[in-house]
């Protein structure tokens, strides 16, 4: 017994063509920052940065007490 389908098959190729699924995506590049949208950037790592330094201080102090 086959679950084959060529009337299936079609409307599955059919749609693909229709909804353009056969075409290439889009090349993606590279966004330049501007220099504020980098500022932010490092002020976001640098927060991550001290956020970490806090949760480990705080688990070597509860681990010592």
């Amino acid at each position: 017994m086959s679950y084959y389908d060529k009337d299936s098959e079609d409307a599955l190729a059919a749609l693909a063509q229709e909804e353009n699924w056969l075409v290439p995506p889009m090349e993606i590049t590279r966004v330049v920052l501007r220099p504020w949208q980098q500022v932010v950037f490092w002020g976001l790592r640098l927060y991550i940065l001290v956020m970490l330094a806090v949760m480990g201080w705080g688990f070597y102090h509860n681990l010592n007490h």
